[in-house]
C-alpha cells in the first residue's frame, strides 16, 4: 500500500504530487514544525500505526520530513524498522539502503549540504532526459518512445507504470506529462478560437444587435471551456 504524507511549506503542491502519483490514503500535519514527528496525536504517528511490513511512505520533497541530513537518517532508521520504503517524487528513485549511503557520504563531507547534492543530481538527469526524449531528438528510437508515452499519458495509465514499463526515470516522464497538459491546452483554446467565430456568425442571423452577439459569443466560450477543462481534470 502506498501512503502520502504531507507537512510544511507547498502543502497544496505537495497534494497535487500525491493525488497525481494516487496513492492510496494521504496524511497531512499542514504547517506544523518538525517536532510533530514526536507527537503521538500526529497523523504522521497515526500513518505509522496504520502501515504495515511491506508498504510505502510518499513523500513530495525530502525537506518534507527535515533538512538536516542526521534526522533523516534517523527517518530511515526507523522505516527499516518497520520494514518499509520511501518514495520520494521530486528525487532520483533510491531504495533506502542507497539514500542512507548518499547521507552517510554527507556526513563525513560537513561542506556540503543534502539539498544542494540531491537537486545537483536531479538537475543532471533532468538536463540529459529533456536532450534525449523530446519530439526533436535526434534519435530515431527516442523520439518514439517519447511518442509511445505520450500516448499512454493521454490514456491516463499511472506514471509510475510508464516509468518502469519503458525503463525511464519518473522525473522524464512527469515532464512530458507537463508537455501534453500544455499541448491539450493550446488545443483546447484554439478549438474555443473557432467555435466562436462560427458562433458570431450564426447569432448574426438572428440578431443585428452587436451586444447581443458579443454576450452570446462569451457565454458559449466560457460553457465550452469550463466543460472541457472540468472532463480532463
Amino acid at each position: 500500500m502506498n501512503l502520502g504524507y504531507a507537512r510544511g511549506n507547498r502543502l497544496n503542491q505537495q497534494f497535487d504530487f500525491l493525488e497525481e502519483y494516487q496513492v492510496d490514503e494521504i496524511f497531512s500535519d499542514d504547517n506544523r514544525s518538525y517536532e510533530v514527528f514526536q507527537d503521538p496525536e500526529s497523523d504522521y504517528q497515526r500513518l505509522l500505526d496504520y502501515t504495515e511490513p511491506g508498504d510505502c511512505l510518499v513523500i513530495a520533497f525530502l525537506e518534507v520530513i527535515s533538512r538536516d541530513y542526521q534526522i533523516l537518517l534517523k527517518f530511515f532508521d526507523e522505516l527499516e524498522e518497520l520494514g518499509l520504503e520511501v518514495i520520494v517524487l521530486t528525487s532520483p528513485e533510491l531504495t533506502l539502503v542507497e539514500w542512507r549511503e548518499v547521507l552517510l557520504w554527507i556526513d563525513k563531507n560537513d561542506r556540503l549540504l543534502h539539498p544542494r547534492l540531491i537537486k545537483l543530481k536531479l538537475k543532471q538527469e533532468k538536463s540529459r532526459n529533456k536532450d534525449t526524449y523530446s519530439v526533436f531528438s535526434k534519435d530515431k528510437d527516442a523520439k518514439q518512445l517519447y511518442r509511445d508515452v505520450m500516448w499512454q499519458l493521454f490514456g491516463k495509465r499511472k506514471l509510475r507504470v510508464i516509468a518502469e514499463q519503458k525503463g525511464v526515470p519518473i522525473e522524464t516522464i512527469y515532464r512530458i506529462q507537463q508537455e501534453l497538459k500544455r499541448v491539450k491546452l493550446a488545443g483546447i483554446l484554439a478549438m474555443c478560437f473557432f467555435l466562436a467565430i462560427a458562433t458570431l456568425k450564426i447569432t448574426e442571423n438572428f440578431s443585428d444587435n452587436l451586444w447581443i452577439q458579443i454576450v452570446v459569443c462569451v457565454n458559449t466560450t466560457i460553457v465550452i471551456l469550463y466543460n472541457t477543462l472540468a472532463d480532463d481534470e
